[in-house]
């Protein structure tokens, strides 16, 4: 039947569970290998950490630029369509706003129940915090508006916390966004190329192949060595990790993407 073998219906749709994700390799080994079970060719699988409803990323991760970084390639390089939302590219985070305040008509209901409980259970009630201004510069209302006052508060942090600052800044979390857009766009393999995973690696290493492309991504502080066959590397998430013959040396929360020795367009 039409949209059960050809990809001529509507198939992009948002798992909702990954918003929940675990920063572990395995976690993310698993949910891929579930994705792609129900998603395979010509079918195109959704990768989203974010959205307006549920605590941001950068919240789960523990206000962790490494950890942010790693967590981009992976939904950069896994075979899907990558669902960025506002912010994410910048590290933005929540802010902590009253339930009586609130716009949004949820935490009205609320008020009644200490704050802490719903903290401790890591659930988004005040939809508010995670829905403020996107931070565009250090000027006021974080360049977002003239107004005199926004609709949402713009959270403080704005004055460091902005594309302003990240853009002059070479190894910020928005120019790695950039660097892997760019690195997705001129590598067909990472658009439509399909996904096998590698075995045999360290403990909380994930790796997959993408046509002639590996990718190794190191969800540890630790740094990792790995031996495997490969012509040469075309991208470094940290600019730290070290290519040796036949072994690669992972910088902690590192990543790289290899190239196959039959790969015409392969680099040192």
């Amino acid at each position: 039947m039409p949209g059960e073998t050809v990809n001529d219906s509507l198939t992009l749709v948002f798992d909702f569970e990954m918003l929940q994700f675990k920063f572990r390799a395995e976690y993310f080994r698993a949910l891929v290998e579930k994705i792609e079970a129900h998603f395979p060719p010509p079918f195109m699988p959704v990768y989203v950490f974010c959205n307006l409803d549920k605590r941001r990323s950068f919240h789960r991760l523990g206000n962790d630029l490494q950890k942010a970084k790693i967590l981009a390639m992976l939904q950069f390089t896994a075979r899907g369509v990558p669902c960025v939302y506002y912010g994410e590219e910048i590290g933005m985070t929540n802010l902590k706003l009253p339930f009586k305040t609130a716009l949004d008509p949820i935490p009205r209901k609320y008020t009644f129940a200490p704050r802490f409980i719903f903290d401790w259970l890591d659930v988004t009630v005040n939809r508010d915090e995670v829905r403020t201004p996107m931070q565009w510069d250090g000027t006021r209302n974080a360049g977002f508006s003239s107004a005199e006052k926004t609709w949402l508060p713009v959270h403080p942090n704005y004055a460091e916390v902005n594309v302003e600052n990240e853009t002059r800044d070479e190894d910020s979390l928005l120019n790695t966004f950039k660097r892997l857009l760019k690195f997705r766009r001129e590598n067909e393999a990472m658009q439509a190329g399909s996904l096998e995973f590698l075995g045999g690696l360290p403990p909380n290493v994930l790796g997959f192949t993408r046509g002639s492309r590996a990718v190794l991504l190191n969800f540890d502080e630790r740094e990792k060595e790995l031996q495997i066959e490969f012509s040469g590397c075309v991208f470094k998430l940290t600019g730290r990790e070290e290519i040796k013959e036949k072994a690669v040396r992972l910088n902690g929360f590192g990543g790289v993407v290899l190239s196959s020795k039959d790969d015409p367009f392969s680099a040192q």
